[in-house]
């Protein structure tokens, strides 16, 4: 039964980040904010580190063509930069202290990366509509900001949640 529990948890982040997405865009200071939620990578970057890395690559996957599916139109940029990131957090981090704090910042990077490579990408193909300072100013920053808030209110109670899942799944 447990083990179930974490892809259902997965699919609700995913459907979640959709009811999130629809409070943007934000007016703030006189200006047009737009709140992207990561949640979805924060939970599978969470996965690789606390739970195990065969199951993050695989949830960056499945979870990555479905956000590719639902949400962009552009099958695979989704579905290879999720894996793609867990990778290089989990090769940064056998590198550097496994803090939460540490965790944390490297999301964040990460979420930073992320978007600024799907911008790229879409500025490739001639679909971006934004330069790169309005980029930065209307969506990095808050996304970088929200997704933060994210961070600090779940990824105690997660970790926490997934060493106990891991140590259950060890003992059976």
């Amino acid at each position: 039964m447990t083990r179930f529990i974490l892809p259902l948890l997965g699919i609700f982040i995913f459907y979640s980040e959709s009811i999130f997405a629809t409070f943007s865009p934000v007016q703030a200071y006189g200006d047009t904010r737009f709140l992207v939620p990561r949640f979805l990578f924060l939970f599978i970057l969470l996965i690789s580190i606390y739970y195990k890395p065969r199951t993050a690559y695989i949830f960056g996957f499945v979870f990555g063509f479905m956000y590719d599916l639902f949400f962009t139109g552009i099958i695979g940029i989704y579905m290879f930069l999720f894996p793609l990131l867990i990778y290089i957090a989990l090769a940064v981090l056998k590198l550097i202290h496994q803090h939460l704090i540490v965790i944390g910042l490297l999301g964040i990077v990460l979420i930073a990366g992320l978007e600024w490579v799907v911008y790229q990408f879409n500025l490739l193909i001639g679909v971006a509509g934004v330069d790169f300072s309005t980029f930065l100013t209307q969506r990095l920053y808050s996304t970088l900001l929200f997704n933060s808030l994210f961070l600090l209110l779940l990824a105690y109670p997660l970790k926490v949640w997934m060493i106990n899942l891991r140590q259950t799944h060890y003992q059976e």
